[in-house]
């Protein structure tokens, strides 16, 4: 990004003055509450193209949840306005999200490396089956793989931990 002095500063968000100047609050958070059908939907396309550190995916077995940390797109808000970057173009923004997913009793992998560590995943869509058993939660990332949650019922929470950061790159289905 550039400064209204134009000096160059790259994308650092370490100014945060900058970002409220452009128009992004810090109080304009995602919170969200999926419990049915809709609500799914709707937390699936907001949480589409979001990248996940293999690390930042874990299950809490004795809690009985599965929690993932996840760099979300905020398609929820247009480009920074009076923002762009040295070439022109326009400015984005990224988010870190926390995901809940509760009531998990079972956790089945499909296309997963064996270790997961240092391994980045980008989610194209979140789908829920319900069963005579309850409900399966997919989790469907590019490349194939995915994470299928056995689930007593679709309870799922999504909750921006921090500010919004600047990215200059739109997410493409050729990224997928």
């Amino acid at each position: 990004m550039r400064r209204a002095d134009g000096a160059d500063r790259g994308l650092s968000v370490s100014d945060r003055t900058d970002m409220r100047e452009a128009g992004i609050p810090g109080d304009d958070r995602l919170r969200l509450l999926a419990a049915g059908q809709d609500d799914l939907q709707v937390l699936s396309a907001l949480l589409q193209d979001a990248i996940i550190p293999g690390e930042d995916m874990t299950f809490d077995k004795a809690g009985r949840r599965f929690v993932m940390v996840v760099n979300r797109f905020c398609w929820d808000r247009q480009a920074v306005a009076g923002v762009t970057t040295d070439s022109g173009a326009p400015v984005y923004e990224r988010q870190l999200c926390g995901i809940q997913i509760h009531g998990i009793d079972k956790v089945r992998t499909a296309g997963m490396p064996t270790s997961r560590r240092g391994a980045l995943f980008s989610l194209l869509a979140i789908t829920a089956t319900t069963t005579e058993d309850g409900v399966h939660v997919e989790l469907l990332f590019s490349g194939g793989a995915s994470l299928r949650l056995d689930a007593e019922r679709l309870l799922i929470l999504a909750e921006d931990l921090e500010e919004g950061r600047p990215t200059p790159n739109l997410p493409s289905p050729s990224d997928d």
